[in-house]
């Protein structure tokens, strides 16, 4: 953003006031009126300066108007001679301001016009050409020889930086990490002085510095508390005892062990009365957290069209609520384990609503069941080797959903390994065993698809760049997961199924309190006809994690003559979202999803489907910030909505931004 000039009109309001030019003889005696502020920014194109990256022109605005001349707008002042005190007083802020962003040559100035009415004060606020920063860098009481690689280095990020209070910080402090970083525990800064050239337009950074002694890590001492394993927490250890002293490890090795939630407090030092020779030993206390977490989210379904003849050979209608709660453990066993339970469910029994004057039949009492997941979950770290997790899973389910009912056990085995500090792999084994039902069109060949076993072998890698887990402002993740799946007992062998991910975070201001974030996905089914892959492993849009203003399944077109989604072998999904932070508390989203389903035409006649276009939905969203992240209320609605099909609105409470 560039602010090259700031014109700053006040309009002030007077009763009784005479004609012409202000002066201390006749106007200043004036008394006892209001005036009102008008405040103007005007960029002039002709200039050269740009502020600095870390302020941006609406927060020089933001701190202009906060001034006493614009706060007191509208009130009444004493005299003129009250107000040109107030309008000095705001000059000389102004210039301070300024020079803080580095501006030194700014130029304020401005004048009151008493011949008009109102009468206009008018400001002009100068910035001019943000001065450029020089480093002088001493390093005293030792060899200039061994640190002139270090001179070199910072002279060379010195040229980058710009002469603001903020970047001369950031300065300084980037020359003592970059000692802290290659073997010095304990540099001091003994000067630090800034000149101004204003012929050259630039600032000079005068930095002495005592690195002090170059040494190596001792060893590590462990203060924690009794029910958590040393041996877990030195893995969590990024240096080596002997290695040259470096912060970039220590800070890695806080990260490490602040992942984990099992820690509220993490303090790593070194034990500088302790150094010995050229070796320091390092100190790790560590404090225990709370470390159970529940999570909790909520997702009504709106109208789902279903023709199951085990349910009756009529359509019918169906809403539901399905509840989800998860209880998590960490640290469960004193190894920094993860043991985590979820229950999912239908608070009230899923119903048809059929017509009310039939009698109902056997298979009519069958369709009232209730929606439920149970699953347990355990993540081991360190197995076989430092740093590889595994991650086991067990699971029953029951679920009506819009495409089929089924019924399902599942036995997962997953290990995950970190490549680096943002990118993993994961590798693995799931069991299913599945008894599905639905409309007798999808069956009519063969009862295979009905009770059928597969075992899958996922393999994916994933970077994640994000600043914060549950409420992203910044950076981005992205995925690409590839799964073979085996059939056992179904009309295909096996399917090769692909999925990738990506999602990007903005920030447009620097207080983070507007977001712009996207998210793109994409999925594909690598072979077999959509005829013969299972309706639980068909693809479909929709939901509270896909598009929001369509239910579960519903983002995707319908058999025509039937009124049930037919699923696809593909599909390309996209979320936008713009955030607003209200409070510290509270905040709002706007979003607007879309999908589109691929490769669903079948060969069957009686599965001709919809014309086939792109499902569109948008919404508003309510965001409450908690301890354990922001609670999630979106309202989300379907664009170009079928009748007798989609719900008019989509309601979801979740913990966590939606991506």
């Amino acid at each position: 953003m560039v602010l090259k000039k700031i014109k700053i009109i006040v309009a002030v309001f007077v009763f009784g006031f005479s004609e012409g030019a202000f002066s201390q003889s006749e106007d200043a005696e004036m008394r006892d009126f209001v005036y009102k502020v008008d405040l103007h920014l005007e960029e002039n194109k002709n200039m050269v300066g740009m502020l600095s990256e870390l302020v941006s022109e609406s927060e020089i605005k933001a701190g202009i108007q906060s001034l006493r001349t614009f706060e007191q707008s509208g009130k009444r002042v004493a005299n003129m001679y009250s107000l040109v005190d107030r309008i000095e007083k705001d000059v000389e802020q102004i210039y301070k301001k300024a020079h803080t962003l580095g501006f030194y040559n700014a130029e304020v100035r401005y004048k009151i016009l008493s011949n008009m009415k109102p009468v206009r004060v008018e400001m002009y606020v100068d910035m001019g050409r943000v001065f450029d920063l020089d480093l002088n860098l001493e390093f005293e009481k030792c060899d200039d020889q061994n640190f002139e690689k270090y001179k070199k280095l910072l002279h060379k990020k010195a040229i980058t930086y710009k002469s603001s209070i903020p970047e001369i910080r950031q300065l300084i402090n980037d020359a003592l990490f970059t000692l802290k970083s290659n073997g010095f525990f304990n540099p001091k800064v003994t000067e630090k002085k800034v000149y101004i050239d204003y012929k050259k337009k630039k600032a000079i950074l005068n930095l002495k510095i005592i690195p002090g002694d170059c040494v190596k890590f001792a060893k590590t001492k462990i203060k924690a508390f009794p029910d958590i394993s040393e041996h877990y927490i030195r893995n969590r250890i990024e240096w080596k005892e002997g290695e040259l002293f470096n912060i970039e490890k220590i800070e890695k090795t806080a990260e490490n062990l602040r992942d984990s939630q099992i820690f509220s407090t993490i303090e790593i030092e070194p034990i500088a009365d302790q150094k010995k020779d050229d070796q320091v030993p390092m100190e790790i206390i560590l404090g225990k957290n709370k470390t159970r977490m529940i999570d909790a989210s909520l997702l009504y379904s709106g109208t789902r069209q279903l023709n199951f003849k085990k349910n009756t050979s009529s359509r019918k209608k169906l809403r539901s609520v399905i509840a989800r709660l998860a209880w998590t453990n960490f640290n469960a066993f004193g190894s920094g384990e993860t043991l985590g339970f979820a229950v999912e469910g239908n608070p009230g029994k899923s119903k048809m609503k059929t017509d009310p004057t039939v009698e109902k039949t056997e298979n009519d009492k069958k369709s009232e069941h209730r929606d439920y997941l149970f699953e347990v979950s355990l993540s081991k770290p360190d197995v076989f080797i430092k740093n590889f997790t595994m991650i086991g899973g067990i699971s029953r389910k029951q679920e009506l959903s819009n495409a089929f009912f089924k019924k399902s056990d599942k036995i997962s085995i997953i290990g995950d390994y970190p490549l680096s500090s943002d990118i993993h792999a994961r590798v693995g084994f799931v069991s299913e065993k599945n008894d599905l039902d639905s409309n007798e069109i999808f069956f009519a060949d063969s009862k295979a698809h009905k009770k059928y076993e597969n075992y899958s072998i996922p393999c994916e890698i994933f970077i994640d760049k994000t600043d914060d887990l549950l409420n992203p402002t910044s950076g981005y993740k992205a995925s690409a997961k590839f799964t073979r799946i085996q059939f056992h007992n179904a009309a295909l062998n096996g399917l090769n199924l692909v999925d990738t991910n990506f999602s990007y975070n903005h920030y447009l201001d620097e207080t983070k309190r507007n977001i712009v974030a996207l998210n793109l996905g994409y999925k594909i089914i690598l072979n077999g006809d959509v005829d013969d892959i299972p309706l639980d492993k068909r693809i479909y849009a929709g939901g509270i994690n896909s598009v929001r203003g369509y239910g579960n399944q519903m983002a995707t077109e319908m058999v025509t003559a039937e009124k049930v989604p037919m699923g696809g072998k593909a599909s390309l999904e996209f979320n936008a979202e713009y955030r607003r932070k209200i409070t510290s508390d509270f905040g709002m989203v706007l979003f607007f999803d879309g999908a589109k389903v691929y490769k669903n035409k079948s060969s069957k006649t009686e599965l001709a489907i919809e014309k086939k276009r792109w499902f569109l939905a948008t919404g508003l969203g309510l965001r409450y910030f908690s301890s354990l992240g922001p609670i999630r209320v979106d309202f989300a609605f379907p664009l170009r909505k079928r009748k007798g099909i989609d719900s008019k609105m989509q309601f979801i409470i979740s913990l966590g931004q939606a991506f």
